[in-house]
């Protein structure tokens, strides 16, 4: 069985589906890339489509995160399979952002970590009016930073006026409701859940592409200087400082060349004890919740 389906509307969007089997949630494993991968390419090449819907068939969920198991297993840091997992997901993402027709996300539910880092490479965002939804990067809980370019493209979506709230989101891995995203400019509006993929296919169809991408790729304007937070004790000050450091520096630089700061900063946390005890500390209470 596939995780990913393409239909095709009347209209001409394309709708991808994340449905990965056996599983209550919709999981960035290195299968779910391949197939995702798989079904971008079919799609570039394709005269008749005129724009993308990404949207998940798992009830309150669109994509969870990325598979822990992996990072948990990493000898230490730097390790070659780690970058191998994150340059995969760098390469789709970038093929995501190269389609020649607009794309928009379809949200109802949790985009979490690496889910919301595939939203953010779309043109748009959209989601349901639903409790479950919970958008944002709580990677630094786990000793970790973004590793598919949520530390840069999350600011250039929010906007310059949104770097403080960047960087909140980076540094205490806080999540966003419906309310809180539609509010930071993080989804451009929230729509009754059974509408959200008609909705999502009315909406990208009418997004100004061209604005939004010269926005996200080019630096942020004016030149950031860094501004002065206080370190976190909890959860863990060296993922909290490293992700400050990657937002800052980044946002002087185009997107292209913001995003390798970042790979490089992950790779020297994934794999620490201190990440790889956080990890084990997740699936420990994920396991007694059952």
């Amino acid at each position: 069985m596939s995780a990913v389906t393409l239909t095709t509307r009347p209209d001409g969007v394309a709708v991808l589906t994340f449905d990965q089997p056996g599983s209550k949630a919709n999981v960035l494993t290195r299968e779910l890339w391949t197939e995702f991968d798989d079904a971008l390419n079919s799609l570039s090449t394709r005269a008749d489509v005129t724009g993308l819907v990404l949207a998940s068939a798992k009830p309150g969920i669109f994509i969870a995160g990325a598979d822990l198991k992996l990072l948990a297993n990493a000898p230490g840091p730097n390790d070659p399979e780690v970058r191998a997992f994150i340059e995969q997901g760098l390469r789709v993402l970038e093929q995501l952002e190269a389609l020649p027709f607009p794309t928009c996300a379809a949200i109802d539910g949790a985009a979490l970590g690496g889910g919301l880092e595939v939203a953010l490479a779309c043109d748009c965002r959209i989601c349901g009016t639903n409790p479950k939804v919970q958008l944002g990067l709580p990677e630094v809980k786990l000793g970790l930073i973004p590793g598919w370019g949520g530390t840069q493209r999350l600011p250039r979506v929010l906007g310059t006026s949104g770097m403080h709230q960047a960087s909140t989101m980076l540094t205490t891995g806080q999540s966003l409701d419906y309310h809180g995203a539609v509010a930071h400019e993080l989804v451009d509006v929230a729509v009754e859940p059974a509408t959200l993929v008609t909705q999502a296919a009315y909406y990208v169809l009418r997004v100004d592409r061209k604005d939004r991408r010269a926005r996200k790729f080019s630096p942020l304007q004016p030149p950031w200087e860094r501004q002065r937070f206080k370190p976190l004790q909890e959860p863990e000050p060296g993922a909290a400082t490293e992700a400050v450091r990657v937002l800052y520096e980044g946002a002087r630089l185009p997107l292209r060349q913001a995003i390798p700061l970042e790979t490089e900063a992950f790779m020297q946390l994934a794999g620490s004890e201190e990440s790889k005890r956080l990890i084990a500390e997740f699936f420990n209470r994920k396991g007694t919740r059952g």
